[in-house]
């Protein structure tokens, strides 16, 4: 019921009721272990991902919900990849599952 889980295609709700499994004392949590569940996150919020100028093409595809939407989150693209595009598409964060026709629309037009 959370607005982050509405809008998924049957595809992504299976990929994530894969993902997760009920624990001894009854509550979900990831199959995945701590230390890559979390090690992730932790990772990149101490970590800039983009230090350094990128001069290639490069396409960036933005889901209409989810993630990575704000001017906040698109900054460090835009300050260190000078040939961005930023494309966006019906979706949330797993856009390539729920909408992958036009994902691949978007990839393949990029490419042309």
């Amino acid at each position: 019921m959370l607005k982050q889980y509405t809008g998924w295609s049957t595809l992504q709700a299976n990929v994530f009721q894969d993902s997760i499994e009920q624990t001894a004392d009854g509550t979900w949590s990831s199959k995945f272990c701590v230390a890559a569940r979390d090690g992730v996150f932790e990772d990149f919020t101490q970590v800039a991902g983009l230090t350094a100028p990128v001069s290639i093409p490069t396409l960036f595809i933005r889901p209409t919900q989810g993630l990575n939407r704000s001017g906040l989150q698109l900054k460090p693209y835009r300050q260190f990849i000078s040939q961005l595009t930023i494309q966006e598409v019906e979706g949330n964060h797993w856009a390539f599952l729920v909408n992958p026709e036009s994902v691949d629309s978007k990839i393949a037009q990029f490419l042309s």
